[in-house]
């Protein structure tokens, strides 16, 4: 006899282990399953309460980032989040802290991933193993479009894959709205900076005359 959420097919046993398989199972937790055994002079034994289980068939999707695709004005020192739809296996999420190359299930990239972005450790897990934070071993570049993807490596804690690659279709760029300090050079070099300290990047008007002033 079969209660709660629960039903089989099998309907008889012997004196010794018997193995049930429970049916028509939709993605759930059941906690309130139970198994009682009657004889055949109609003797009813003890229920038997099954413990909690779940349920589950889903493959894990992506379902937000930050920064999000197509998105400009991203701080260079910005780090990058992805949020899944369920509870992940964190030993699946990973990344490349060796080198630049485009290896591990997150990875971040500026060419098409011919090379990709160092890390600069393993990411760290939030939102009950949902959401994960990757920080790249420098900071991203001065008005260059980045691209990261995870790949169907990565696993929720039931062992499904995700059935497709998730890739960032146009990427993001680190805007020229974070190039705080600008130096003009009277031979037309510029050269900027997001901090004004630790980081110049040489940039170039256009033109070789000399510039008297500069004009928004």
């Amino acid at each position: 006899i079969y209660g709660g959420g629960c039903s089989s097919s099998t309907t008889s046993a012997v004196p010794d282990n018997n193995t049930i398989d429970l049916i028509s199972l939709s993605d759930s937790t059941y906690n309130n399953c139970t198994i009682t055994v009657r004889d055949a002079a109609g003797h009813v034994g003890n229920t038997i309460t099954l413990s909690s289980f779940t349920i589950d068939t889903t493959a894990p999707t992506v379902s937000s980032t930050s920064p999000t695709d197509n998105q400009n004005k991203v701080q260079l020192s910005d780090n990058i989040v992805v949020t899944f739809s369920e509870s992940m296996d964190t030993t699946s999420i990973t990344t490349n802290t060796s080198n630049t190359d485009c290896s591990g299930s997150f990875q971040l990239s500026f060419n098409n991933f011919s090379d990709c972005i160092q890390m600069s450790s393993s990411p760290s897990a939030s939102n009950s193993n949902k959401t994960f934070t990757f920080v790249p071993s420098d900071n991203v570049t001065y008005s260059t479009t980045y691209k990261f993807r995870v790949t169907t490596g990565v696993e929720d804690i039931f062992g499904h894959t995700m059935s497709g690659q998730y890739q960032t279709t146009n990427g993001f760029v680190a805007s020229s709205d974070n190039a705080n300090f600008v130096v003009v050079g009277l031979d037309g070099k510029i050269v900027t900076s997001a901090n004004g300290t630790t980081c110049w990047i040489s940039r170039t008007s256009g033109t070789t005359e000399h510039l008297w002033e500069i004009s928004n």
